[in-house]
């Protein structure tokens, strides 16, 4: 007789482990919609580039030569997003040229170039004359151009900002990272060793606080009045700190160690977190727990600009690893867990071979997300930004927990899957059904009754495929896709049938 192995929830996220996780979690996803009010496994929409190289970006952006990676995105008061680039070059996208059907469109114009050299920190204060400043750092200067100063020109080649004052302060001391933070009611900068900060009323302090010795500080948060700080160190040991300090006192008040070779990046949600190190861990940055919370499945890192806040939800760009894209850790319900999972792969107009080799800047602006990236395919780099496209989706990887009935021990034959789903609406998304026995190395197709590995046609809600394969232990994966990019599938549920084979076989 054969056994039902269902699967109809989706919501619990990349498990630690491969064999169990809390209800709905899974081995692997990506680009799967997991918080919506339905718990199916659905498609999220695909990121596509925005602004770039020319042939690389979609219709209706420009396409502007970047010769190096944002490494900050500043979301400022006038509703431009400026763009702070490792080569010194400032970008603004104009807020005010708009697709309602499109929110990623809009004009991306060219608008400065630093002469110092590569931006490494930015951010928007205002001082006590009621003026509204963006600053930016390069290796040992802090820049100013007032926000309500010479207005954003078109990309015409000669048209620029006029009235920037490039070597406003002087003496940062030389840095990898001038991270910059609204912090404790001054806007704070890294500054190697020592945090530097710009009071309300513009008065500078290269050194308000040391955290000396051989630390250097990289990322910046604010909780509630409290400047929290992550430092990493430039020796070889496995190790990196977070900070707390308030003006009020004269050192820094809370320390404590992270087992990880520095801290990345910092952001506080519902929970506080952090990310450290090169091999994807989480923390929590609360001060009490120094055990991984999580870790990104193939490892990797995110820049200090690399992270945002998306309803509610922690979105890491990261990069060096096997999945780079952006990744998430949180709930949008109180109800539901917290859970990490694999939103958004990058995907670049590019020849064959092209990796993305780092994601630098995240931001979340009017519910839509950008994420900067650089790519090297052999000796050439490109570098470009991409944001959420509403209206397209590249389709989904879903793979299952292994499953072993509870007894690894014992053969069982898996013999078909079926997929329900609610109807097809047009004829080009297709539907395929993966599997792997006994952990094996690669998957396996399923077949359908034509003898086909995908599935589609208009008004379907159920798919059949055979497997008819002998495992003790076994997983399932999904894979769909759109020519179109438009009514891909949402699956209800995956139900495998199996009976069971001889003991100790």
């Amino acid at each position: 007789m054969s056994i039902p192995y269902l699967i109809n929830s989706f919501r619990g996220g990349i498990s630690d482990e491969s064999n169990k996780g809390i209800v709905g979690a899974y081995k692997f996803g990506q680009n799967l919609s997991i918080h919506s009010s339905d718990d199916i496994l659905m498609s999220n929409p695909t990121m596509y580039p925005v602004f770039g190289n020319s042939g690389s970006v979609i219709s209706g952006c420009d396409s502007t030569t970047q010769t190096g990676i944002i490494n900050y995105f500043v979301p400022a008061s006038d509703g431009t997003i400026y763009c702070f680039g490792s080569t010194g070059s400032v970008f603004a996208r104009n807020g005010d040229i708009l697709d309602e059907e499109n929110p990623t469109k809009g004009k991306w114009n060219f608008v400065y170039n630093d002469e110092n050299g590569a931006i490494k920190g930015a951010a928007e204060w205002k001082l006590n004359d009621g003026v509204n400043y963006l600053m930016w750092a390069t290796d040992t200067s802090i820049a100013r151009k007032e926000l309500q100063g010479v207005d954003i020109v078109p990309d015409s080649g000669s048209a620029r900002w006029t009235d920037v004052n490039n070597n406003w302060k002087t003496t940062l001391d030389p840095a990898d990272y001038h991270t910059m933070k609204n912090a404790s009611g001054s806007l704070m900068i890294a500054n190697g060793n020592n945090l530097a900060s710009i009071a309300y009323d513009g008065t500078f302090n290269p050194a308000v606080l040391n955290i000396r010795p051989g630390n250097l500080i990289k990322c910046i948060d604010e909780r509630d009045d409290y400047t929290i700080l992550g430092s990493y160190r430039k020796d070889s040991s496995e190790e990196g700190y977070i900070w707390s300090w308030i003006p009020t006192a004269l050192n820094w008040v809370q320390k404590k160690r992270i087992p990880v070779k520095g801290i990345n990046c910092l952001i506080n949600t519902e929970v506080m977190l952090l990310q450290g190190g090169t091999d994807g861990k989480l923390f929590y940055s609360d001060f009490t727990n120094a055990i991984p919370l999580c870790g990104i499945l193939g490892g990797g890192q995110v820049e200090p600009g690399g992270v945002s806040i998306l309803d509610g939800i922690a979105m890491f760009g990261v990069y060096g690893g096997t999945h780079t894209g952006i990744w998430s850790y949180g709930r949008k319900q109180k109800n539901r867990p917290s859970v990490l999972n694999f939103d958004y792969k990058l995907v670049q107009y590019q020849t064959s071979g092209s990796v993305v080799s780092t994601i630098a800047a995240v931001c979340a602006v009017n519910g839509v997300l950008y994420a900067s990236w650089g790519i090297t395919d052999g000796s050439t780099s490109e570098y470009g930004v991409n944001a959420v496209f509403s209206n397209y989706s590249e389709g989904i990887i879903y793979e299952s927990l292994e499953f072993s009935a509870g007894k690894p021990y014992i053969k069982k034959i898996f013999n078909t899957v079926v997929v329900n789903m609610l109807p097809f609406t047009i004829d080009d998304p297709e539907i395929s059904v993966k599997y792997k026995i006994d952990k094996e190395d690669n998957w396996r197709y399923a077949i359908t009754g034509a003898n086909s590995t995908s599935f589609w046609g208009i008004g379907a809600t159920e798919a059949i495929f055979t497997i008819g394969k002998p495992a003790n232990v076994y997983e399932v994966g999904i894979e769909t896709r759109s020519n179109s990019g438009e009514n891909l599938p949402k699956i209800l549920s995956i139900t495998t049938y199996f009976e069971w084979g001889n003991e100790y076989a």
